[in-house]
This record gives structure tokens, sequence and C-alpha cells, in this order.
């Protein structure tokens, strides 16, 4: 009876961490992340990346509003490299020639 009672037990915590199992999109979801603390900001990065990696476009609108800048606003941005231009994860970084926006 002893051996079945610790045989049984020991069966039964080894199905218990299955049922904690959670999956990668499960885990990347916003609620997810705003139940587990992190900013709005932070959520915000995690979904652009998310987005990047799968080949999705969530700004395309920033980024079309950052293509029709005028001449003013883009010689600023040439000045100021660390201004927010409104590319932010729109932009292909070529490392064979490194310009100012790689900043």
């Amino acid at each position: 009876m002893k051996k079945s009672l610790i045989l049984s037990a020991m069966m039964l915590m080894t199905a218990v961490p299955v049922l904690a199992g959670v999956d990668i999109h499960e885990t990347t979801s916003p609620q997810y992340l705003y139940n587990g603390g992190y900013s709005d900001e932070a959520i915000r990065l995690i979904q652009y990346n998310k987005a990047y990696a799968n080949g999705e476009n969530l700004r395309a609108e920033e980024e079309q509003k950052a293509r029709s800048k005028g001449w003013g606003s883009k010689f600023l941005d040439y000045l100021d490299p660390s201004r927010d231009d409104g590319r932010f994860f729109n932009r292909s970084i070529q490392m064979s020639t490194p310009t100012y926006e790689d900043l």
C-alpha cells in the first residue's frame, strides 16, 4: 500500500508541470505582457519586433508620414540623429555602407 501510494504521488508530480505549459504566442500577447508588469512602451516594442520578424508592417501610416516630411525637418534630422523621425523598425540598415541613419 505504501509503495503504491508513493508511486502514484510521483506520477502525479510529473504530470503537474505539463498542465502549466504556455506557448510563445501567448507569452508575447499584449495582455499577457501587461499582466506580467511590462510597461506600455516595452509592449509596443515587442509587438513591433514580432511584426518585423513576421514581415508585417504595423507602422505603414507613420512610415508614409516620415516620407512626406519637408526639407527643413529632414535637415534637422540630419543634424540631430537622435530625433524621432518616424522610421523606427521601418528601415533596412545596410552594414556595407554606413550612414548617419545607422546611429
